[in-house]
This record gives structure tokens, C-alpha cells and sequence, in this order.
């Protein structure tokens, strides 16, 4: 979509200008050092469905945004363990395959807490990126229909995952930070529409943060 590939240019931008702002030296993160960031979150899905499913009848998830909230406890000076959590996010569901046209088909609110474990790269610069890998859990609720399939009971299984996750944090100093952080959840469900049957539904979503946050 346009918005994603514009949103990923300016996300990438930032980081390039944090890049240039890195040069002098500050102290990096201690064993027992938190780190609590707020800021505008977006999920991006990539979704996909089973063209077998519902006579190849299918959806596409549109993208959401939120309040995201991410925190990071610093086990040693390099091994942190991060968890992110959000307002909930709110998606669109646009007909797609036998459906494509028909507009949108539904919506669901949705709960993606991930916790990862994380390696911060030393630098000895304001400029702290970092790396992680974990689990995610996607919490579906509020699930409607409408246009094509209104009147059509619709539930979402909950999904299991796996999560990678790249971010930066830039020290502005007195323990505040500017925050770019980028996931990608590998999450699946099953939409279950009563009378007509199940479908098998991939979202995969890249999700990203952009805030400010504080170390303690």
C-alpha cells in the first residue's frame, strides 16, 4: 500500500538522522537500568488467506493505529528483555478473492502483547540500536460484519507467534529518549462465520513505534 511504503520512508529517514545525531559519547544502559517508551504505534498486516477456504472468498486486513507502550528491563549492560503492549488496535476487513469489490466485510479490535529478549549493541555514542527475538500472543474482540457478510456471526481465534523486533533508542539526555522501534509477528487465525464456515487467515503484520521514553 502507499501509506505503508510512506510510513516506512519516514520511519527509515529518522533512523538515518539519529544516525548522524549519535556522534557524541554518553553512557550506555547498566545491568538493572529500565526503560519505559510511549508513542504512536501502527500495524501493517500482510495478509493472505486459504483460497481453498469458502469457496475462495477471502479478506483483506487494512492497517491500525494505536497508543503503543514498550518496556525494557536491562538484565546485564548488553542483554535486555523487552515487552510491548498497546491501546487496542482497531482493523478494517475489506472483501478480497469471490469478495473482492463487495468493500468492507467487518472489523475486530486486537491485543498484541509480545515479550522478547533483546541484544543492545555497544557504541559509546547517544545512539543505542538494538535486536531481539520472542513470542507473541494476538488477542482478538469485538468482532463485526457488515456489507457482504452483515448479519454474519464472525470470531477470531487468538494466535501464538513468533516475533522479531530491531530498535534505537537516542539519549537527549537527563534519562529521556527518542524511540524508533520495528516488529514483525508472525500472526494466524481462524475467522469462523457462522453458516458459511471457516477461514484460514494470515496477517504477518509489521508493526512499528515512534515516542519518547525514560530510563529509570
Amino acid at each position: 500500500m502507499m501509506m505503508t511504503g510512506t510510513i516506512k520512508g519516514l520511519v527509515a529517514g529518522a533512523v538515518s538522522v539519529v544516525l548522524l545525531l549519535g556522534a557524541t559519547a554518553a553512557s550506555a544502559y547498566e545491568a538493572g537500568d529500565m526503560v519505559l517508551r510511549a508513542g504512536l504505534a501502527g500495524v501493517l498486516p500482510d495478509s493472505s488467506f486459504d483460497q481453498n477456504d469458502l469457496g475462495g472468498a477471502g479478506v483483506d486486513v487494512d492497517d491500525g493505529y494505536s497508543l503503543g507502550i514498550t518496556f525494557t528491563y536491562m538484565a546485564t549492560a548488553n542483554l535486555g528483555v523487552g515487552v510491548l503492549g498497546a491501546w487496542p488496535f482497531e482493523h478494517d476487513f475489506d472483501g478480497a478473492g469471490t469478495l473482492s469489490g463487495s468493500g468492507e466485510v467487518g472489523s475486530t479490535k486486537h491485543l498484541p502483547p509480545t515479550v522478547t529478549l533483546q541484544w543492545h549493541f555497544p557504541t559509546g555514542t547517544n545512539f543505542h540500536p538494538y535486536i531481539g527475538a520472542g513470542v507473541n500472543y494476538t488477542y482478538f474482540f469485538d468482532e463485526e460484519t457488515s456489507g457482504a457478510l452483515s448479519g454474519i456471526n464472525l470470531e477470531l481465534d487468538d494466535s501464538w507467534g513468533l516475533a522479531a523486533e530491531a530498535g534505537v533508542d537516542f539519549d537527549l539526555g537527563n534519562d529521556l529518549v527518542l524511540s524508533g522501534q520495528l516488529w514483525y509477528l508472525d500472526i494466524d487465525t481462524e475467522a469462523k462465520l457462522s453458516g458459511l464456515g471457516n477461514l484460514d487467515v494470515e496477517v504477518d503484520p509489521w508493526v512499528f513505534m515512534v515516542g519518547i521514553g525514560k530510563k529509570f
